[in-house]
């Protein structure tokens, strides 16, 4: 939330602690606190969380025709609804009251054509309601899953996976409801309110005077609880998220606290959150009750006094029987709309909240974008020049003026100590990031120029930490291209010195990998990546610590399966270990964000340079 004018920064540790619930002083009440978080930016008013309403009805505007013909039925409804009410005031007048049994028949009739109609209407209403419904809120969720793909790799880096969950998730769902309720039900509440209201005017406008005081007199009390709901409603939805996020904590650490013995350490975070959470529910349920008092004490003022004034109108013959039944129907009628209006309003209120996070969401742009037009080269070979680069993640420089040249089909290592940028350089070879300064030219064009589709698929990247779907191995290799037969999955399989594991398996290549790919060891999902390398068959390579964390005999297959691999390729490697690449073309030492020396192995040693600092066991992972 964006900090007022004038409204100092504030020590991180006490807003944490006020968003819990507690002060330096001990145990404080949100109410105080948190309120006032709410209205000191005097930019989120009325006015602003009415332009994020309108941003979600654009998902309707697709089915502005759908809108039209739904609005129409819901007035043709309401229409019908007031006119039976009408139909039973003349019952009762012209019948019972007159003894006409003859005209009985025809205001029966007319009930019986106004009925048909009304059903109808309800029939096509509902069908255009789900219709309008069920696409809007199938195109927000589309939007917010396309977003997702489009926003950059910093974007993932910077926000938790479990508040992307919640967003994508709770926020959404929580907003889908305004198409699927809200917003139908106000616009059908609206147009019997306002129909209703015209029908009392129109029958008796004393009688409707007299009334309306009463039914005004909840909006004395009815806004501060209003607005008192939507505050613990705001923070209810916040410390949701809060709890989904520990939730998501508690399940992905579970290794972790298990091994360090801090399941109890863990159990009391979660309830505290959780404890947060229903102490925020507990205070929003409470205002609302209390804004339901005060709607039925309005409504049964507003009831004796139609009763008293009323009986005094029909006994000075200003008023019938029938007519004086009817209003007591529209009355009726005129209070339940209202109170369900303000009940649609209040609950809109509140995922206004959470339709403000998914406008913010959306209205993230990627750091990284392609060109209006990209060039498209008609063959990549692998060239790539480094060429002044200097880059860091929002902070210090990791990279100061990096200048490299590679040749196309070269083998490269980046070797040196921690933090010194080695991973940040693939990651900018693959367009993850953009240097803040200089520039990245793949066979002579810069890397911002070209088709992001064709430099993606120009590159293939091979992870310390494999991620293997939960699929089938056969799934996983294909996942390196979508449209490759069983015999293209098996050949890359062989040549990445994985068949002969995949076969002593139960189930061969149809064999479930389970989540994250955890029934194969480190050495088998790593072969396993490098198959998906060779069936995409990308002109460069880029190596990021792929056998670090591996034993030694797994290390040697897979370091097998990496030479296979290289050939004829533009290789790039962050190395663990000097052994894994002493036959490289070039190896090049990174210390400061720049490149401390560059040569074949036997040159920088025969140097007694940095990397022969490096071999006597100084390289850890960068």
């Amino acid at each position: 939330m964006a900090m007022a004018r004038g409204e100092k920064e504030r020590d991180p540790e006490e807003a944490r602690n006020k968003w819990q619930g507690r002060g330096r002083g001990g145990r404080r009440d949100p109410d105080d606190d948190w309120d006032r978080e709410y209205e000191r930016d005097p930019s989120k008013n009325g006015k602003y969380y009415f332009t994020i309403y309108m941003w979600l009805l654009t998902y309707l505007k697709p089915y502005k025709w759908q809108m039209v013909l739904f609005i129409l039925c819901g007035l043709f409804i309401s229409l019908s609804q007031m006119s039976i009410f009408r139909v039973l005031q003349h019952i009762i007048d012209d019948v019972v009251m007159a003894g006409n049994a003859q005209k009985f028949k025809v205001i029966v009739g007319v009930l019986v054509l106004i009925l048909l109609c009304m059903f109808s209407a309800m029939a096509a209403n509902n069908l255009l309601s789900r219709l309008i419904r069920e696409k809007a809120s199938r195109d927000l969720q589309f939007d917010c899953i396309k977003q997702l793909r489009r926003l950059s790799f910093s974007y993932y880096e910077c926000h938790p996976v479990g508040e992307t969950l919640s967003l994508l998730n709770s926020d959404v769902q929580a907003v889908q409801g305004i198409y699927q309720r809200h917003f139908p039900n106000l616009i059908n509440n609206a147009l019997l309110l306002f129909v209703a209201f015209g029908f009392v005017l129109h029958m008796n406008a004393a009688l409707t005077l007299v009334t309306l005081p009463c039914f005004l007199l909840y909006y004395v009390v009815g806004p501060y609880l209003t607005k008192r709901t939507s505050f613990w409603g705001k923070l209810a939805r916040d410390r949701r998220t809060d709890w989904n996020r520990k939730i998501y904590e508690s399940i992905t650490g579970l290794t972790e606290m298990r091994a360090n013995r801090s399941e109890s350490w863990d159990l009391e975070r979660f309830k505290e959150k959780h404890e947060s959470y229903n102490e925020s529910q507990r205070k929003q349920f409470m205002f609302r009750g209390l804004r339901a008092l005060a709607r039925q004490l309005s409504s049964f003022a507003g009831m004796m006094v139609m009763f008293i004034y009323g009986a005094y109108l029909n006994r000075i013959g200003a008023l019938s029987v029938g007519e004086f039944v009817a209003f007591t129907m529209y009355y009726q009628m005129l209070n339940r709309q209202s109170s369900q209006l303000v009940s649609i309003f209040m609950d809109q209120s509140l995922l206004l909240h959470q339709g403000e996070k998914l406008k913010d969401f959306m209205g993230l742009k990627p750091v990284v974008t392609e060109a209006e037009q990209p060039v498209v080269l008609p063959r990549v070979n692998g060239s790539l020049s480094f060429r002044g680069v200097r880059f860091g993640y929002g902070g210090p420089d990791i990279l100061r003026g990096f200048t490299l040249d590679i040749r196309a089909g070269e083998r490269v290592a980046l070797v040196g100590t921690s933090g010194n940028g080695k991973s940040t350089i693939l990651k900018l070879i693959d367009r993850f990031y953009d240097p803040a300064e200089g520039e990245i030219v793949l066979d002579g064009v810069p890397l911002k120029e070209l088709s992001m589709n064709q430099l993606r698929d120009s590159i293939g990247i091979v992870f310390q930490d494999i991620y293997l779907f939960g699929t089938t191995i056969r799934e996983n290799i294909r996942f390196g291209y979508p449209e490759a037969t069983d015999e293209q999955v098996e050949e890359a399989a062989k040549a990445a010195y994985a068949h002969d594991f995949i076969m002593a398996l139960p189930g061969g290549y149809d064999t479930n990998v389970g989540e994250r790919g955890v029934k194969l060891s480190g050495g088998q999902r790593q072969r396993i990546s490098i198959a998906r390398m060779f069936i995409k068959n990308p002109r460069i390579v880029l190596l990021d610590e792929a056998t670090s964390a591996l034993d030694n005999v797994s290390e040697r297959e897979v370091l097998k399966a990496l030479e296979q691999l290289m050939k004829g390729r533009t290789t790039v490697t962050v190395a663990h270990r000097i052994s894994t690449v002493r036959d490289y073309d070039r190896i090049i030492v990174v210390k400061d964000g720049q490149v401390a020396e560059a040569g074949s192995y036997r040159e920088l040693v025969a140097g007694r340079g940095w990397l022969y600092e490096l071999e006597g066991g100084m390289i850890v992972n960068g």
